[in-house]
């Protein structure tokens, strides 16, 4: 087992939002948890992920949401405390702050598959975004 404060986990600040780990993948078999933190005015990156599905549970502030799913669908959406939202996996989605506070979630990262290979613990993973995020936007 595994127990840790909701607000003492350990501190991974990107260019848009604050990742605080709650339970790293490397202490599960197939799931991690951390902690967003996304400042108002600011929105996650637009992502997508092959290897994991998401749940989120939004704790405080408000939110906007972008999911394109794999299929063409564009979906937009509000997010606002005690909602929860499932992203599945090869769905590109991007978060934004759409208030004048923080706005906070949990998210549990699930792993089908078991944990990624190519980045087995969260400071892997870290390493990677920021490398991905150091990168220039492509033209679509």
């Amino acid at each position: 087992m595994h127990k840790i404060g909701f607000t003492r986990g350990k501190r991974y600040s990107f260019a848009t939002h604050i990742n605080e780990m709650l339970l790293p993948r490397e202490q599960a078999e197939s799931i991690e948890a951390f902690r967003v933190i996304v400042k108002p005015g600011l929105q996650t990156h637009l992502h997508v992920h092959t290897d994991t599905e998401q749940l989120y549970f939004v704790v405080s502030g408000r939110g906007r949401g972008l999911f394109l799913h794999a299929d063409g669908r564009r979906e937009e959406f509000d997010m606002a405390p005690e909602d929860v939202i499932h992203v599945p996996r090869n769905t590109r989605h991007q978060i934004s702050c759409a208030g004048d506070v923080d706005l906070i979630y949990l998210c549990v990262d699930g792993f089908p598959k078991g944990r990624p290979a190519d980045e087995p613990t969260w400071d892997d993973h870290y390493a990677a975004v920021l490398r991905l995020q150091a990168q220039p936007a492509k033209k679509t």
